[in-house]
């Protein structure tokens, strides 16, 4: 169960925020037993037939956050508790799919589930983006300020991802501070006009 898009005005890019991993490094972080399309899985555009297992990789023996991520770039698993908190605010653009998690004893933690994004924009658009010098040990070297897209893209979901086969999943700001307020550890937000790559798009 998921929830549907509802279209609203674009709040502006420093309202809407990548959702990425904090770093913190003792965080457990799971294996998922998936070789291909694990973009797919977060797409929502592969819906499995059964639970995809998630096995200990690294960090702490059992998970202790209600949002763990892989080995995989893109998946993010969550805890039962925290898809209920998305349904209590009401936010748009996502569902779930099945998973079985495993802690490093191999024993069964329930009430995980992996998140899927349905929410859309349009395609990231490099020319949005500002080059800016960065000062590194190399030397002096251009990175690009904002992920940024056409705001007429947007679906108006709370919950989305960009048109490419990207794996970023953005979150407007109201998802932020719920987060916030919940005292979800484990991840970082990033506004999009402060987001900033070495690499076009």
């Amino acid at each position: 169960m998921g929830s549907k898009s509802i279209s609203k005005e674009f709040p502006g890019f420093d309202k809407i925020f990548s959702l990425g991993e904090s770093g913190y490094s003792r965080a457990f972080r799971g294996k998922m037993a998936v070789e291909t399309d694990d973009v797919g899985l977060t797409r929502a555009e592969v819906h499995p037939v059964h639970p995809i297992r998630v096995d200990w990789a690294m960090g702490r023996a059992k998970p202790a956050d209600p949002v763990m991520w892989t080995t995989h770039a893109v998946p993010i698993i969550v805890a039962d508790s925290l898809l209920q908190l998305l349904r209590s605010h009401g936010f748009t653009g996502w569902s779930r799919y099945d998973v079985t998690v495993r802690d490093k004893q191999d024993q069964l933690v329930p009430s995980y589930s992996g998140l899927a994004v349905t929410g859309r924009c349009g395609n990231l658009e490099h020319s949005m983006s500002v080059e800016v010098p960065r000062i590194y040990p190399a030397g002096i070297f251009p990175v690009w300020k904002g992920l940024l897209f056409d705001p007429a893209s947007w679906d108006g979901s709370d919950f989305f991802m960009p048109a490419q086969r990207f794996g970023f999943v953005f979150v407007v700001e109201e998802v932020k501070k719920a987060f916030e307020r919940a005292k979800i550890r484990n991840v970082r937000f990033t506004a999009l006009d402060q987001f900033e790559r070495s690499w076009t798009i």
